[in-house]
């Protein structure tokens, strides 16, 4: 019965959009559409918000209920280890020990999987994109989180209490400022989308001339495209986050040797702006020991990563199991 499915629902659900879309098991979105996440809103309005997307997503493209596999859904922050609740998101103030896969397994009346963000977004890499020629490889989601994922031996890595992979809570400055998690110096405080915006705001007030000014709204992908124009404020800001990101790189490259990291997400769009002091910090302070057959690659599934690989945890699943 499941051979005869053509179809699997992929949700990704972020800190700013939520995004779902119709997945052939070939790994491509036939249909997407995504809606702005409210990530102060209650828990129940974002469940509602997820099966309102899943249940239009049906309709508007008019695929039977029989061809559809199940639905992957893939949510930031910590999931419990059978995999069915979401325990905390650092990103979703009011995100918190929320039966989803139920909720959706109850309303829909398809399996559903629930994996971390970051592990579906990397799975779908390994799956269909910049990893499908390693057999070990770790990601980095950089947008209004830094999530990661890891891959070893053609398996997603969970841990034990299924949280590893959260390389954006890895310290890497003991006294730095305070981060969502309740830590301090992690490095999503300073090279995620909202830490890029603090420490551009902080190099305007110290006078820094730029193309962008104080008074006007200042996002990490306006940071991105003055970058490229050339803007000097702009562009010390991706060098540095670039110094941040080589740092816990080569920490990663240390502890597990992959065969390839990934950089993924909204702050990849500095393309080689940013990926070359990635590398520079990279060489400059690894043991080449370790990092001499490793690639440093960006995704080639971009934004769609999150939905694909949601899918691909789904079909693995349930391949698995049958």
């Amino acid at each position: 019965m499941l051979d005869l499915c053509k179809y699997i629902i992929g949700v990704d659900l972020g800190g700013t959009n939520l995004k779902a879309g119709i997945v052939g098991r070939d790994g491509n979105i036939l249909y997407q559409f995504s809606i702005k996440t409210n990530a102060h809103a209650e828990s129940q309005v974002i469940s509602h918000q997820i099966c309102e997307l899943i249940a239009g997503i049906i309709k508007n493209v008019r695929i039977e209920k029989s061809d559809i596999l199940g639905i992957g859904l893939g949510s930031p922050g910590l999931i419990d280890k059978k995999g069915e609740t979401i325990l905390f998101s650092p990103n979703l103030s009011k995100w918190r020990d929320i039966p989803i896969k139920k909720i959706i397994s109850d309303t829909f009346g398809l399996p559903c999987i629930l994996e971390n963000d970051a592990n579906a977004a990397a799975w779908g890499e390994k799956w269909v994109g910049a990893g499908k020629d390693v057999s070990s490889l770790v990601m980095l989601t950089l947008g209004t989180g830094i999530g990661g994922g890891i891959i070893l031996d053609n398996k997603l890595w969970r841990g034990i209490n299924n949280t590893a992979g959260e390389i954006g809570h890895m310290s890497i400055q003991t006294d730095g400022p305070l981060c969502n998690c309740g830590n301090y110096g992690c490095i999503e405080v300073y090279a995620s989308a909202p830490g890029m915006v603090r420490r551009f705001r902080e190099l305007l007030e110290s006078g820094k001339a730029s193309l962008l000014k104080k008074d006007e709204e200042i996002t990490a992908k306006r940071i991105n495209e003055a970058a490229v124009q050339g803007d000097g404020a702009s562009l010390s800001i991706i060098e540095e986050t670039g110094r941040y990101l080589g740092i816990a790189i080569v920490n990663i490259i240390h502890i597990l040797n992959p065969g390839a990291v990934v950089l993924s997400g909204g702050l990849i769009g500095s393309g080689e702006l940013l990926m070359r002091p990635v590398k520079r910090t990279i060489e400059e302070r690894v043991l080449k020991a370790s990092y001499k057959d490793t690639k440093i690659l960006f995704s080639q599934l971009g934004t769609d990563a999150g939905i694909i690989g949601a899918a691909g945890c789904l079909l693995k699943e349930l391949e698995i199991s049958a």
